[in-house]
């Protein structure tokens, strides 16, 4: 990962394990271009776990949790429980 690609793991280092392009396939599947429904969210996080998984990421068992605890804050629903991301709602600059 070079200096100036964007950081996509939310406290976590990137450069680890591969851990950035797995955590950008999951911000974008969580996204604006992405989002859906509680399947959808589900499928993101299993896949993001799986991409830990396959790179030998000691940290793949607690993002799952992570992500399936908390994920919801930042998933862009398309109708149920609301239209859009929360984070988005309450943080208008995130």
């Amino acid at each position: 990962m070079s200096q100036r690609e964007r950081q996509y793991c939310l406290f976590m280092n990137g450069r680890k394990c591969n851990r950035n392009i797995g955590c950008k396939r999951h911000d974008n599947a969580y996204g604006i271009n992405g989002g859906g429904r509680e399947a959808d969210r589900l499928r993101a996080d299993i896949a993001l776990y799986r991409h830990m998984r396959e790179n030998h990421d000691p940290l793949a068992p607690l993002v799952l949790i992570f992500t399936r605890t908390f994920g919801w804050f930042f998933f862009n629903y398309h109708g149920r429980p609301w239209r859009g991301q929360l984070v988005r709602k309450i943080f208008h600059r995130y």
